[in-house]
Order: C-alpha cells, then sequence, then structure tokens
C-alpha cells in the first residue's frame, strides 16, 4: 500500500497537476490580502465616475478582516480547482488499465482504493495549508497581529467540506467511467445542497454551510451554529467511503 501512494504522489507531480495546483492556489492565497490592500486605491480611482453618477464614497478602511473577506470570497473558485483537477483519479487508470495489473500482483482493491481516497486528502490538505498559509503571511505582514473572530474555526470547517470533496471524488470515481461523469456526480450533489441551503428551516443542516465562515469572523453567527451541519458532513463524509468502496470491489477494472 505505501509503494502504491507513492506512485499515486509521482504521478501527481509527473503529470504537473501538483505544480499547476500550488501554483494556482499560491496566487489565489496572495490575491486575498493584495485585493484588500488595494481596495482604497481602486475606489479613488473610481470616485470621479461615482460622483458623475451623485454617489459620494467615504474613506475607506481595510483591515485584516477585510483580507479574510476576500479568502472566503475565493474559496469557490480554490474548490471548483481542487475537483477539475483531481477528479481523473480513477477514471485515467480503467482507460489505462493499470488497475487489472496492480491487482493480479496482489494489491487488494480496498488498499488501492484507501490509497487513492489518502493521496486526495493530502492534496486538499497541502493546497489547503498553502492557500490560508500564503493569505495568513501576507495579512500579518500588512495588518500585523489584528484579531479575527473565530478565524481558527472557520478555516477548519472550510478544510472538513474539503474533506467531504474528496470523498464525492472518490466515491464518484468508484462509480463512474469516466471524470465527466465524476464531475457531474460530484458537482450535481453539491448543487443539491446550495439549493437546499436556501430553505431556511433546513439550512443549518447542510454541509454547505461549512463555507459559510465569513459569518464567524463577522459575528453573526456562533460556532454552535455550526454543529448540525458538521454531523450530517461527517455522516456523507463515511457514507462516500463506505460506497466508494464496495462499489470498487465489484467493479469491473
Amino acid at each position: 500500500m505505501t509503494a502504491y501512494i507513492k506512485k499515486e504522489c509521482m504521478e501527481l507531480t509527473r503529470t504537473g497537476k501538483l505544480l499547476i495546483l500550488g501554483i494556482i492556489f499560491i496566487l489565489f492565497g496572495i490575491l486575498n490580502p493584495a485585493m484588500a490592500k488595494l481596495t482604497p486605491w481602486l475606489y479613488e480611482m473610481l470616485q470621479d465616475s461615482f460622483s458623475e453618477q451623485g454617489l459620494i464614497i467615504g474613506e475607506v478602511t481595510v483591515n485584516a478582516m477585510t483580507s479574510w473577506t476576500q479568502y472566503f470570497k475565493n474559496a469557490t473558485m480554490v474548490v471548483i480547482t481542487i475537483i477539475l483537477l483531481c477528479s481523473t483519479g480513477f477514471t485515467n487508470e480503467y482507460q489505462k488499465g493499470t488497475l487489472v495489473q496492480i491487482v493480479t500482483k496482489g494489491l487488494s482493491r480496498r488498499k488501492i482504493y484507501f490509497s487513492k481516497l489518502l493521496v486526495g486528502y493530502a492534496t486538499w490538505t497541502v493546497m489547503f495549508l498553502v492557500y490560508t498559509g500564503v493569505t495568513l503571511g501576507y495579512t500579518v505582514y500588512f495588518w500585523g497581529d489584528d484579531k479575527v473572530p473565530d478565524l481558527f474555526y472557520a478555516i477548519l470547517f472550510f478544510w472538513i467540506f474539503g474533506i467531504l470533496l474528496m470523498s464525492l471524488l472518490s466515491m464518484f470515481g468508484a462509480l463512474s467511467e469516466n471524470s465527466g461523469q465524476v464531475l457531474l456526480g460530484t458537482g450535481g450533489i453539491i448543487f443539491i445542497t446550495i439549493l437546499i441551503n436556501y430553505v431556511p428551516t433546513i439550512s443549518k443542516y447542510m454541509p454547505i454551510k461549512l463555507m459559510d465562515g465569513l459569518q464567524l469572523c463577522n459575528g453573526t453567527a456562533q460556532v454552535s451554529d455550526f454543529s448540525e451541519a458538521l454531523i450530517i458532513t461527517s455522516i456523507m463524509i463515511i457514507a462516500c467511503i463506505i460506497i466508494g468502496m464496495v462499489a470498487f470491489d465489484k467493479r469491473r477494472l
């Protein structure tokens, strides 16, 4: 299993996916504090245009909270990036027929499945730390120790949502024939949760709520408000792992 995990990591490096992910996540990480820092300048540049339309803009103040606001606003793009680049983990192997050789050599299907799952979790975690670390570094550089309430939990909930995404990708990877089906299945589940999230009475149960970390930071929500979403997300992660494992055991390679 260890050897297969190493093979998966080498595949990420060899195909350039790890490099692409790293570059994109670093750029987004830099963009968050940069946009916050440039906001007053942008408003100043547009002030004349606003004045002509009768709009008067007062003094714009930016701080660490402005940077983290951009962090959570760009979270959707980060999620889309990781889904697009990690959707082919299983399907490429099916098309190449390499899994048949590996299983023939004695590596169990469950070890293959869990190896891919763990590499997916590790990839998300590393890229997430890069994205968060770059934003944190530049935010501290620009605004010092300016505190943001409940920032740790907001970031943690975002990471957990990413773990759910990787679990969905692995499950649909075991169920699907091509990456298009993987994307459709994963995107479909997320789209459904987004739609249900608009229903006030059950929105607190939806995993997509974990992306609302900004509510924690600006004080409009408490950590306890995310308890139901965390429970449902945990159940979904476990269900994805079990369904994916069973499906991969039974599928024809």
